[in-house]
């Protein structure tokens, strides 16, 4: 099978499994749509004023999931005040006004899909979730805590039509070890990098159930689940009026040596600003890269094996295997790269002779204005290299 072949195969399965997520996406919107309704401030403790603790109340009508089979909990405008983070529990609907404004007073994340005592395993935690609308604030410095949303462990979330604003060292959303999920048509704007000590820090985070110290929230057990199945589109990234843009937009930046996060979708999304990468693929396989429009950032679009390192190359079992996993299958399409380039190349597929990267793709990419390197490839085998479109410089 010649390359053009092999390209064609490889995006009709990928495009299958796309429209399995977008399937799978739009059965759960119908289906919480009809568990049972309820409106947030008529619960007598979640008064929306900025004043009072909403957080409490909130808590009560969340937890009716349990005993409803499902709930779909309404958010009119209003300042909601979270004093402690909101634990989701599996088939809850969270939908909130595009008027609503949920302002973190606490040093912890705000939503999270698990209890410090659960030990989750697999994609069997909390799933079957929509969070949608609303403005959440971090509320950054004034509040410490770095990650906002942590989900972990489960299948089936959607996470859309919102924005995460003022944040300051950690990331707006972790998905670790996570199936089948979208992120879709959020804004996530303004981050401080504390002088330079998280400047990789991503607003998008997919890890994997690898260590506490990757995931410090408890809740799961560290048997190295990946995600699969991921789809991040039409979201855009950057600066907010007080802070800077983000480390990275998208990524990870740790790895196991014999897992890869698979299937990931990153189309259409709009990135600004970052102080290093746009998009940095670590330790991925499968993924497609289309129409994403990246402007003035540090670094644009990245597809790293893991380091050999001693930490990222370990294996499962937590044994050292002295290499980076084989990585495969990238389709790196139409993306327009523009400005920028302080920190590193506008597209870079850094592949070595013991792991090399093979069948990658990169077409129809347009790189504009960038002072530095335009596309950099290294070890890679069985792959499509168009020529990149560079205009002035």
């Amino acid at each position: 099978m010649d390359k053009e072949q092999k390209v064609t195969a490889v995006f009709n399965e990928l495009a299958e499994t796309l429209r399995d997520i977008s399937r799978t996406s739009n059965h759960l919107i119908e289906e919480l749509k009809s568990a049972c309704t309820v409106i947030a401030t008529d619960h007598p403790l979640v008064r929306a004023d900025g004043k009072h603790d909403d957080a409490k109340g909130i808590q009560q009508l969340l937890n009716l999931a349990d005993r409803k089979e499902g709930i779909h909990i309404v958010f009119p405008p209003g300042l909601y005040t979270l004093r402690w983070p909101l634990r989701l529990k599996q088939n809850t609907f969270l939908d909130a006004s595009d008027d609503s404004i949920f302002r973190k007073k606490h040093h912890g994340p705000m939503l999270l899909n698990l209890r410090r005592r659960d030990r989750m395993r697999a994609y069997r935690g909390n799933g079957n979730i929509i969070i949608r609308g609303g403005t959440w604030d971090a509320n950054y410095p004034a509040y410490r805590g770095g990650t906002s949303f942590v989900l972990a462990h489960a299948k089936n979330v959607i996470i859309e039509q919102l924005q995460l604003v003022e944040h300051g060292g950690g990331r707006a959303i972790e998905l670790n070890a996570m199936r089948n999920s979208e992120v879709r048509h959020c804004k996530f704007l303004g981050y401080d990098d504390r002088k330079g000590e998280r400047a990789y820090s991503e607003a998008i985070q997919l890890d994997l159930a690898k260590a506490r110290r990757v995931f410090p929230w408890g809740g799961s057990v560290f048997e190295q689940t990946t995600c699969e199945d991921m789809w991040i589109h039409h979201n855009s990234f950057g600066p907010s009026d007080t802070k800077g843009s983000w480390g990275r937009a998208i990524g990870s930046h740790s790895a196991t040596a014999d897992r890869w996060h698979e299937r990931i979708y990153i189309t259409d999304n709009v990135i600004k600003e970052t102080l290093q990468w746009a998009v940095r693929a670590y330790s991925w396989r499968d993924v497609v890269l289309y129409n994403n429009r990246i402007e003035s950032c540090g670094g644009g679009v990245a597809i790293h094996p893991n380091y050999v390192d001693g930490r990222n190359d370990t294996d499962s079992k937590n044994r050292p295997t002295g290499r980076s996993n084989p990585i495969k299958n990238f389709l790196i399409l139409q993306n327009t790269i523009t400005g920028g380039g302080k920190y590193a190349s506008a597209i870079r597929l850094k592949g070595d002779e013991k792991s090399p990267i093979t069948c990658a793709c990169l077409l129809g990419n347009h790189v504009e204005d960038y002072p530095g390197k335009g596309v950099l490839v290294t070890g890679t085998e069985n792959s499509l290299i168009g020529k990149e479109t560079a205009l002035s410089r």
